[in-house]
């Protein structure tokens, strides 16, 4: 089945938007995740993003690349919108915040070399050029433009620029791991039809509204919440990550306020709503309009989506508005989704079956969470990584995409775009494919994802999935952080040992660390037939995390293994070792 988008690029969209519907709010934007700063309409946001647009023209040449710098969801929507306007190339990043920060200050300067920046678009207030002309030189020759003093009648500058479906429409910065950042170039062909695939998913219309936490940088919080509402015509409400993730109950009540039907995150989002939002502030929430709680970029648990749904049932959420989806930058973003009401496909399996002969063997009490359906238009197989045919439903490979979402390759990278996304099968030859590097399988025409390739622990000879290592340790003991561990390989005495990497959550300070140990390892010893060599407990925040939350384990082998951790209250910097039971 073809999938025509219902226009060629954003600047279409956000022009007929602005004819034909002008005074609707298309943005509200909740800096403090509590109150409204401002109702945007299809018709401000359109005159104001030209007149950023016009500034942009005649600073730098379309094609040219420029960073969207801003934590302010404001600005940062009115930026993104007037590169596509302008014909340049946005290139969407986090502010290193703080700004002392080494590290993500060094990450922002790779991606400036690599992008070869020729402007920035921030804000008046956030101080950034002064800070980045010391600390970051590749920022001090390009043009800067604080969106937030543009004014309005400076849209009768703004020449219309009209761009081919192949022009790329930004540069999507994945997470680094241990290697920097890779630049995914996201046309207008392909950013258009993922978004015609999202409208269809979630059957949104104009009478949809979306009320988001996520980062705006980041694929999920762009392309899943704030696009949407300039290409379908429908309505978003925008707070802050840090204000959800210091209350997460202001989302829960902006749901409720705005009569959202549509909201999600990530699977720690849900989690943190459990665990934080207590009984006393859920008086007055009405979620009984919520037709779709998406999760995705993360593991799914089922641990979670029951624990969600028991929480909050007097509330009015329904089960059935689950929806488990799957995608990735390198495919725009969704790949794969659920069926509206249906709920989270559940299944039952056996782990070591599923760990040791990499196929599905049902029954075993550990529970997989699907992931949906490949979208209509979508080619999905699921490949042998070493042989690229097919495997057979059930058994485990690494997951294909192709369709005409799939993003044109990564900036100034020939051979890693060659690898990544020019696959082909080997008896076929059909193709080209997306590489994902995830693990997955099909069962009964639904996507369940193990994991990521390069990730997979080996010991003793079998296969362990760290996401499955990790919510054992988290189950383990009240002690342990919530989505604050790490599971992975070292080499010792020749052979690969199993580390676990947990903070040590700060409401449990003076725990006995020794008993946290020994849970610890039981429990993976019990549910994964696998001795754990060493275990290290480490401070809140010390387990290295990518921009968007997810655990970054090669990142944090690499620290661990430097001895660079900062080791929780009472706790050794080497961990606690024990090879007893290995071979």
């Amino acid at each position: 089945m073809k999938v025509v988008p219902k226009a060629s690029t954003l600047v279409e969209s956000l022009s007929a938007q602005a004819r034909e519907r002008g005074s609707a709010t298309v943005y509200r934007f909740l800096p403090d995740g509590e109150n409204e700063k401002r109702a945007l309409t299809f018709a401000e946001l359109d005159l104001e993003v030209r007149a950023i647009a016009a500034h942009l023209q005649r600073a730098v040449a379309p094609g040219a690349r420029a960073l969207v710098l801003t934590s302010e969801a404001e600005d940062f929507v009115r930026a993104f919108l007037a590169c596509q306007y302008a014909g340049v190339v946005a290139v969407p990043v986090y502010p290193p915040l703080p700004l002392n920060s080494p590290r993500k200050v060094e990450t922002l300067r790779a991606i400036a070399r690599d992008a070869g920046v020729a402007a920035v678009l921030s804000s008046s207030t956030a101080g950034y050029r002064a800070h980045f002309a010391e600390a970051a030189p590749e920022l001090a020759a390009a043009a800067w433009i604080a969106v937030d003093t543009v004014p309005d009648h400076d849209a009768a500058d703004f020449r219309a620029h009209r761009a081919e479906s192949s022009d790329a429409a930004f540069l999507q910065y994945t997470s680094g791991s241990t290697a920097l950042p890779k630049g995914v170039v996201v046309t207008h062909e392909a950013l258009m039809h993922n978004q015609e695939y999202i409208r269809r998913a979630g059957d949104y219309t104009p009478d949809t509204t979306i009320v988001s936490w996520l980062p705006l940088f980041h694929d999920m919080g762009l392309i899943g919440t704030v696009l949407p509402a300039v290409y379908v015509g429908l309505e978003a409400v925008l707070m802050p990550p840090l204000a959800f993730v210091q209350r997460p109950v202001r989302w829960l009540r902006a749901i409720t306020r705005y009569r959202a039907t549509v909201a999600g995150g990530p699977n720690s989002g849900y989690d943190l709503c459990v665990r934080r939002v207590r009984r006393e502030d859920r008086e007055g929430l009405d979620l009984s309009g919520w037709r779709i709680a998406f999760n995705g970029a993360e593991p799914v648990r089922a641990a979670t989506l029951d624990a969600f749904a028991a929480e909050f049932a007097p509330q009015g959420f329904a089960a059935r508005a689950f929806y488990p989806c799957y995608g990735l930058a390198e495919n725009t973003l969704m790949v794969t989704g659920s069926r509206i009401s249906g709920g989270a496909s559940v299944v039952d399996v056996d782990l070591a079956v599923l760990q040791s002969e990499r196929r599905l063997a049902l029954g075993g009490g550990h529970r997989l969470v699907g992931s949906g359906r490949p979208l209509a238009g979508r080619r999905l197989a699921v490949v042998d990584p070493d042989t690229h045919l097919e495997v057979p439903a059930g058994a485990v490979g690494e997951i294909w995409s192709a369709g005409p979402d799939v993003a044109a390759g990564y900036w100034n990278n020939p051979e890693e775009t060659e690898r990544t996304f020019r696959a082909r099968l080997a008896d076929t030859g059909e193709g080209p494919f997306l590489r994902t590097g995830d693990l997955g399988v099909m069962h009964e025409g639904e996507l369940y994802v193990c994991g990521r390739m390069k990730d997979v622990v080996i010991v003793e000879g079998r296969n362990h999935y760290p996401q499955d290592i990790e919510a054992t340790v988290e189950a383990a003991h009240p002690a342990v952080r919530v989505n604050c561990v790490a599971a992975f390989a070292v080499e010792r005495d020749d052979a690969e040992r199993l580390v676990v990497v947990a903070e040590i959550d700060p409401a449990h300070r003076t725990v006995d660390l020794a008993e946290v140990d020994r849970a610890v390892r039981g429990a993976v010893a019990a549910a994964h037939s696998v001795p754990v060599g060493e275990v290290a407990f480490v401070a809140p925040g010390a387990v290295p995390k990518t921009t968007s939350g997810k655990v970054q384990r090669r990142a944090c082998r690499a620290a661990f293994e430097q001895g660079a951790l900062t080791p929780a209250r009472g706790a050794s910097a080497q961990g606690s070792r024990h090879y007893e039971g290995a071979k």
